[in-house]
């Protein structure tokens, strides 16, 4: 077991007090207070230097986006992106398969693949917050969520049925470094492209949404990992206002009114459900992203409401649907609301999330069934055949 190296609390703050961290991490042995590992760190948007909007001259600051992966050396870069707003080509609901004695099973992973446009395509900075020198583009970014554990520590299904076990961390990588890490662990990508309304900045919506959660939950984290939890009447971020009493009082009648099992754990132990019961799911979470960007996108566009995702036992309350239809700015202020919910409700989703994506009729069709790519990742990825990039 390699020694590890905790990386102290003054340190972190002055990397996020930086307009543009960069920071090169010891994948095995580097863990932030509390013995997490500092390589599975979340994202982070700096929305105080993030121009709102869908305009040619908006963007987000994106931190601690995994740009390089190297598991040989032992180590990956943590970098700051400047993503633009108004930029997404199109975007796929990534099922990650886990393979046994060679063949895939239901069980594996999911993410959230943004695919930019070329002329709009995000950019890495320095620390000083210039472009990186000869290749700073990057075609596109994965959202990740996943339960955030200490170096060299895999992850336990059973223990993650207990919702103290993990920390959630929502991380962000380059495309290609996410996909030869799934290439090395012999994961190939069922890639599903989603079908958004038509209308203007229908994919930037969804990044953004997407980027809004995230950035909520990692902050929501991190505040547990200092013991700082959001409560009634407390500010946690510059980035965020209090939540209104209005807000906690709506979330208070939802909660006594859910329909959620006696003892989910007991449930699942018991084989009555056919997969883990998470408080904390990539699936989850994943659905959860794409089912409030979607509302958001008709809502903004003056479109009857959409389908929802039926993420057991419901999907998002009412509440929480109004959230998504206003402003940009006031929808982050109140995310402290939001998240109470999205923390204590999560459950179940069965692992067949592409056929829910599906059935409201977000996944692209072909002769009436939804388009699927597959990537078995050892021989053909989305950026060419692995033996075409490497110099030997």
């Amino acid at each position: 077991m390699t020694e590890h190296h905790q990386v102290s609390g003054a340190e972190i703050l002055n990397w996020n007090r930086e307009e543009s961290p960069l920071i090169r991490v010891r994948i095995p042995s580097d863990t932030v207070p509390g013995g997490l590992a500092l390589a599975m760190v979340p994202m982070f948007v700096k929305w105080q230097s993030s121009p709102t909007g869908f305009g040619a001259d908006d963007y987000y600051i994106v931190q601690n986006v995994n740009i390089v992966n190297n598991p040989v050396g032992n180590v990956l870069v943590l970098a700051t992106l400047k993503v633009f707003a108004a930029s997404v080509e199109s975007v796929q609901f990534v099922a990650v398969t886990t393979k046994v004695k060679g063949r895939d099973t239901p069980f594996g992973h999911a993410m959230l693949r943004f695919i930019f446009k070329e002329d709009r395509r995000p950019v890495i900075l320095d620390q000083q917050g210039i472009p990186l020198t000869n290749d700073s583009e990057v075609s596109d970014l994965v959202l990740s969520w996943e339960a955030w554990r200490p170096p060299e520590a895999s992850f336990d299904p059973l223990k993650g049925l207990d919702p103290a076990t993990y920390a959630l961390t929502p991380r962000c990588s380059v495309g290609a470094v996410r996909c030869l890490t799934d290439s090395l662990l012999n994961r190939p990508w069922h890639c599903y492209t989603l079908n958004l309304p038509d209308v203007p900045h229908a994919h930037d919506e969804m990044l953004y949404s997407c980027f809004a959660l995230a950035d909520a939950v990692a902050r929501q984290t991190v505040s547990h990992l200092i013991d700082g939890r959001i409560g009634r009447g407390q500010k946690l971020f510059e980035d965020y206002a209090d939540a209104s009493d209005s807000d906690w009082d709506a979330i208070g009648e939802y909660s006594r009114g859910a329909n959620l099992p006696e003892d989910p754990i007991r449930d699942v132990l018991d084989g009555k459900i056919s997969y883990q019961l998470l408080e904390r799911s990539c699936i989850t979470m994943a659905l959860l992203s794409l089912d409030w960007g979607n509302h958001r996108i008709h809502r903004r566009a003056g479109l009857p409401e959409p389908k929802r995702i039926q993420i057991a036992p419901e999907s998002m309350p009412s509440f929480l649907s109004e959230l998504v239809s206003g402003e940009r700015t006031p929808l982050l202020l109140r995310i402290p609301a939001a998240l109470h919910w999205i923390m204590h409700n999560q459950t179940l989703v069965v692992g067949k999330a592409p056929k829910m994506l599906a059935e409201i009729g977000m996944l692209e069709r072909r002769m009436g069934r939804p388009v699927r790519t597959v990537y078995d990742n050892r021989r053909t990825t989305p950026y060419g055949g692995l033996l075409d990039h490497v110099i030997y």
